[in-house]
């Protein structure tokens, strides 16, 4: 008590002889500033004009301090940042004020997800056996919405007479065009196969670009002989309008992907900063206000840059060994507070099967990851909830596929891919494309839940938008240009980061890359 008494009074007099007058507050918050920073601690507050010196004043010196001693530099160049004592710098700063976040538990339900008990062998009969169960479940939406719910089955299409009206629901296997461009499909269910033939309106000849191979369409036409001439067709989509699901405590979920820890290009500096403001340590104090109300990291695939991914990777990795990286990626993500939970799934430079649906991180490769109490590992793509709140997080690989399938959707634009995806309530309907597609008894890519966050990641490019009620979300990622980006000018958007706020389901975006308008 006496020390204590004795040492306030000290400080009283020292920022007394500079006519600085501290209230108690903030004489009590000094000591998450280290003693030989006062002096720098007056001239700041002199600079400032201050007299009475309060809370908010030492936080505004504690962010000018930290914006100076972390550069917002671009970061192209390698640098080593010591983080154990990053770390307790982290610890020992963490303000005392009420945090919304650690005074609530998570509440998160996993729903459909690939287990490695579940997985097949991959023979012909597991192929089989995926694409009836794709079928069944679209059937299934189909007779679920009035406007599509009347439907036969090919083969009973095909023994009508010519003239006759059909409604059919079929798998597309074929897509070809007539000599005048109108488009030819082949599409077949459990009983048969059949020809349509699409023309009519300028509206329907626009409408059916967004075919795709392999996914289930409902169709309605003409017969005529062995085709029917297509009237119109739907897709499995989302309804209109639904219940939409929300928290009822003011929490937030942020949302990243494409950290690619272990390449010379990963910006491990802005993701320094990243985890110093989830610990509330930086930023407004509106910034560190919505910082305290984060429950949920998601983090959607390429944690680490892995080995071998593509040829002569070697030459653009900063950390080489595999096990390395992943030990790099606990050291940074074992400094978010543990009121925060951390759920992973891999992409495709991660240490995991490369065909979807991809099992979590091989658990050999990471341990230390899966030891950390707060830290859900798990597959992509991933069903759950938040709170209540309905997620999807899939790393996206097949955004290419709709890239060349769809005409008008581009490389630098995730939202017009994801929108297709949730249209045909599958996240890579096209086998033997840019995806690989791993034969399962159950078709674990169908969106078959309406879900309000639908995240994903891969193309390293931010995107967001809402469809019928899902708040669509490309995270972008935390590297910088790739010479395989170049090539295709693509321009990353790096340490730009989502929040999402799980009530209201507004979205708040933060920079931490100075080239992006961050800190």
């Amino acid at each position: 008590m006496g020390e204590t008494a004795s040492f306030n009074k000290e400080i009283y007099n020292l920022f007394l002889q500079n006519n600085l007058i501290l209230t108690v507050n903030s004489v009590d918050n000094l000591s998450s500033i280290e003693k030989n920073k006062y002096s720098e601690l007056i001239e700041f507050l002199k600079e400032k004009g201050r007299v009475f010196v309060d809370d908010n004043d030492l936080d505004d010196f504690i962010k000018e301090k930290v914006e100076k001693e972390i550069p917002t530099t671009s970061e192209k160049g390698n640098v080593e940042v010591e983080l154990e004592d990053y770390n307790l710098e982290i610890k020992r700063s963490i303000n005392a004020k009420k945090i919304p976040a650690k005074e609530h538990e998570a509440d998160i339900k996993f729903t459909k997800n690939i287990k490695s008990e579940n997985v097949s062998p991959g023979s012909i009969e597991d192929f089989i056996k995926l694409f009836n169960d794709r079928y069944a479940k679209m059937k299934k939406m189909f007779r679920e919405r009035q406007s599509t719910r009347d439907f036969m089955s090919i083969g009973d299409a095909l023994r009508l007479k010519k003239g006759e009206e059909v409604n059919v629901v079929g798998m597309v296997t074929e897509k070809n065009e007539s000599k005048k461009g109108k488009l030819i499909l082949t599409v077949e269910d459990d009983t048969g196969r059949i020809k349509v033939f699409f023309s009519g309106t300028k509206e329907l000849d626009e409408k059916v670009k967004f075919i795709m191979l392999d996914e289930i369409i409902w169709i309605k036409g003409v017969l005529g002989d062995g085709i029917i001439f297509g009237k119109e067709f739907e897709f499995p989509d989302l309804p209109v309008s639904r219940e939409i699901h929300r928290s009822e405590v003011d929490l937030c979920s942020v949302h990243i992907s494409d950290i690619h820890v272990g390449s010379n290009a990963f910006l491990e500096k802005s993701f320094l900063k990243f985890i110093k403001w989830l610990n509330i340590r930086m930023g407004s104090p509106a910034q560190r206000e919505l910082a305290s109300r984060v429950k949920y990291l998601v983090i959607a695939g390429d944690l680490v840059d892995g080995v071998g991914t593509y040829p002569n990777q070697e030459k653009d990795l900063k950390i080489l060994d595999v096990y390395d990286q992943y030990e790099r990626l606990y050291e940074l993500l074992s400094m978010v507070p543990d009121w925060i939970r951390i759920i992973m799934s891999p992409g495709n430079h991660d240490a995991t099967r490369n065909g979807e649906p991809q099992l979590p991180v091989e658990k050999k490769y990471a341990e230390k990851l899966y030891e950390l109490p707060n830290v859900d590992m798990v597959p992509n793509p991933c069903f759950f909830e938040m709170h209540g709140v309905g997620t999807v997080i899939y790393h996206g690989t097949s955004i290419y596929d709709f890239v060349e399938g769809i005409p008008g959707i581009g490389h630098d634009k995730p939202v017009p891919a994801m929108k297709e995806m949730l249209r045909k309530r599958h996240l890579a309907p096209v086998y033997g494309g840019k995806t690989p597609i791993s034969p399962e008894d159950k078709d674990y890519l169908l969106i078959d839940s309406y879900p309000e966050i639908f995240h994903t990641g891969h193309i390293h490019v931010n995107g967001y938008g809402n469809y019928r009620g899902t708040s669509m979300i490309n995270s972008g990622g935390w590297q910088a240009q790739t010479d395989y980006q170049k090539i295709r000018n693509i321009m990353p958007t790096p340490g730009r980061v989502p929040i999402f706020n799980l009530k209201t389901h507004k979205l708040s975006i933060m920079g931490f890359c100075e080239d992006v308008g961050g800190f």
